[in-house]
């Protein structure tokens, strides 16, 4: 409920700006390359604890809206309401085991715009991410219990996000975004050999989502 009514919410705000701005509407749809990765990691028994080696990327989709509001011939401002499917998966060499985990989420990408020259853009800007579902995978399948992955992983995500496109014409847009999440994704806790929880004297390690996009995109209404 809580992504449907910030969107509302923002969708009102950039009506209520249209009359002056007369913003162009888009359809979007694309695929996408996501995995995790983790950041602060530490030392223990001679290990880099948590490890990297054993997370790959997977593949996914992503569709939604685009409301542009452009202020200029070359600058605006973007919102990009989208669902999207995301996760990783874990090296079968390493666990012996084709697992993985995907991850749905309701995306608000909020970005500025900038045209250098004519039809093609760079953008940048930040993303809130709010989660919908969260498996755990076995041979491509749902495993486990759906409520407990919910609990393992956070609510509530936001990255960074930087792109680039270009417009074909009035209707067509291809475009390519890069997300890196800045807040952790798994909310876990670490123990030592005995079970006793790690204290950490500077920051804990954070598991943060990383995808890359790609999208086409359909104006329904472009003035």
């Amino acid at each position: 409920m809580r992504p449907l009514i910030l969107t509302a919410l923002l969708l009102t705000a950039a009506t209520s700006l249209s009359a002056q701005l007369r913003p162009k509407i888009s359809f979007s749809a694309g695929g996408n390359i996501s995995t995790v990765r983790w950041y602060n990691q530490f030392e223990f028994l001679g290990q880099t604890m948590p490890s990297n080696e054993g997370n790959l990327a997977v593949p996914g989709f992503q569709a939604g809206l685009s409301v542009e509001l452009p202020f200029s011939s070359t600058f605006g401002v973007l919102m990009a309401p989208a669902f999207s499917r995301r996760g990783f998966r874990n090296d079968e060499d390493i666990l012996g085991v084709d697992s993985g985990v995907r991850l749905d989420y309701f995306d608000i990408p909020i970005l500025v715009r900038f045209y250098p020259v004519n039809s093609f853009y760079i953008e940048a800007g930040a993303a809130v991410s709010f989660m919908l579902k969260a498996e755990s995978l076995l041979e491509g399948e749902p495993f486990g219990n759906e409520e407990i992955m919910g609990r393992l992983y956070e609510d509530t995500d936001l990255a960074a996000v930087l792109g680039l496109g270009y417009d074909f014409n009035d209707r067509f847009t291809v475009n390519l975004r890069a997300f890196h999440g800045l807040l952790t994704t798994l909310d876990a806790e670490f123990t030592d050999g005995n079970g006793d929880p790690i204290v950490f004297e500077g920051a804990r390690p954070k598991l943060l989502n990383q995808s890359l996009q790609l999208s086409v995109q359909y104006a329904i209404l472009n003035p």
